[in-house]
């Protein structure tokens, strides 16, 4: 979990790296719009200017599915050439708004406090307002390391998010969009936006300079990846060094991912892995019973009132999930009495008390009111966190998805369990 970033020498939490990738035989063919050429490969620049000092480090940072992407390395650039570049690739780690918004990709609120936090535990706290041109290049790369860790790792969990979305066409224009909505957060909702790309595509227009964005990541991407002729490379690598794909020769990892969403992971869910696990659920359509060609009777699921649709209900997640992956198809009450419910079934469901287990179903709140229900996805108790599945009613479509909880919330007693151990099939049934 641990990784050292090549030519930055960073050590750094790889939040990416997963036990399971599967391989697939290679197709022989780039679904990357022309752009890119035979393998994935990634230039390594001279540094001439602090853009090209970012695509260096994120293609030495050995991030499967970021460092050896060079179409997503640009997106992240061109975004940063327009908070903090004035859309050239002289970016400004120091840049401080007269709004009161940080560095590189301009953070603010909580997030700018945690940065210069992370810039004071570096020794640069007295650099904030500087330009890169009155600062030694030893003080502009350590600043440029510090602010790329921490957006990694520590902000807010939002370029994870961002890293493990795939849009609809692998361009460096889609992955500024992509940006734009999950890391920037430049459309209202939930922090970070759980629904990019059907944000992005909304956007429309100009949208937060999106366009301005876009045609930055282009040129980041004609500059830089060496699939132009363009640019001050000097080196052309594959990440091997710190990216080993356990494929074996002719076969990929990176064409078929690394998760696949609908399927459960042995033990438990990382959240990035949740978070594509619960795609299969926000993918289903009709969401209403009202639309033509509803297909929602097979998971027990009834026509609802007051939510956002018919499957934007805890209880319906419940059943959907019971019916999908331990083959039992029933009709639940409020989501305070799914629990007793199930386990009152016959149906193979055992008592949990109030410990959870991963693919647990969880209910809370009293058996006289509505309450909630969802499903537990992974513990991670070194962390002290739960990944839970969830939907509700009277929220919105990107409340459904995975959350990282507090583990002792959902142990305090508040909680009661139903395991799955014996009834659950990890492929589905």
């Amino acid at each position: 979990w641990l990784n050292v970033a090549g030519r930055n020498n960073i050590l750094f939490y790889n939040p990416f790296e997963r036990s399971n990738r599967r391989c697939k035989p290679n197709n022989g063919n780039n679904e990357g719009g022309g752009e890119s050429t035979g393998e994935d490969t990634v230039t390594i620049l001279d540094g001439v200017n602090v853009a090209e000092k970012v695509w260096n480090w994120f293609a030495s940072a050995g991030i499967v599915g970021v460092s050896d992407n060079p179409n997503l390395i640009a997106g992240v650039i061109g975004n940063l050439m327009t908070e903090a570049g004035g859309n050239t690739f002289n970016i400004n780690p120091f840049v401080v708004s007269s709004s009161g918004y940080y560095g590189m990709y301009q953070a603010g609120g909580g997030r700018a406090t945690s940065l210069q936090a992370a810039f004071s535990a570096a020794g640069l706290g007295g650099t904030w307002g500087s330009s890169p041109s009155s600062v030694s290049d030893e003080v502009l790369n350590k600043a440029i390391d510090v602010t790329l860790t921490h957006l990694v790792n520590a902000d807010d969990g939002s370029f994870r998010t961002f890293a493990n979305t795939r849009p609809g066409s692998e361009t460096a224009e889609a992955y500024s969009d992509l940006f734009l909505v999950i890391v920037e957060r430049a459309v209202g909702g939930s922090s970070p936006i759980l629904d990019p790309v059907a944000k992005a595509k909304s956007n429309g227009g100009n949208y937060q300079a999106s366009a301005e964005r876009r045609n930055n990541a282009r040129a980041a991407y004609n500059a830089f990846s060496g699939n132009t002729g363009e640019g001050s490379s000097t080196i052309i690598q594959t990440n091997t060094e710190s990216v080993v794909d356990p494929c074996p020769e002719g076969t990929s990892s990176e064409e078929y991912g690394d998760y696949e969403p609908g399927e459960l992971v042995s033990g438990g869910m990382t959240l990035e892995e949740a978070m594509s696990f619960m795609q299969a659920y926000r993918s289903i359509t009709p969401r209403d019973y009202s639309d033509p060609g509803n297909n929602l009777s097979r998971w027990s699921i009834n026509d609802v009132t007051g939510c956002a649709s018919d499957l934007e209900n805890c209880v319906a997640f419940v059943q959907w999930f019971i019916c999908e992956y331990a083959g039992v198809c029933m009709g639940l009450p409020d989501g305070s009495q799914v629990v007793s419910t199930l386990l009152n079934s016959g149906r193979g469901f055992t008592d949990g008390g109030t410990t959870p287990r991963p693919y647990a179903i969880f209910s809370t709140g009293i058996t006289s009111a509505e309450g909630h229900t969802g499903v537990i996805l992974g513990i991670d108790e070194a962390r002290g966190k739960i990944i839970i599945g969830e939907a509700g009613c009277g929220m919105s479509f990107d409340f459904t998805n995975a959350k990282e909880k507090d583990l002792a919330s959902f142990m305090s007693g508040s909680y009661t369990y139903a395991y799955t151990d014996s009834i659950i099939s990890l492929g589905g049934v």
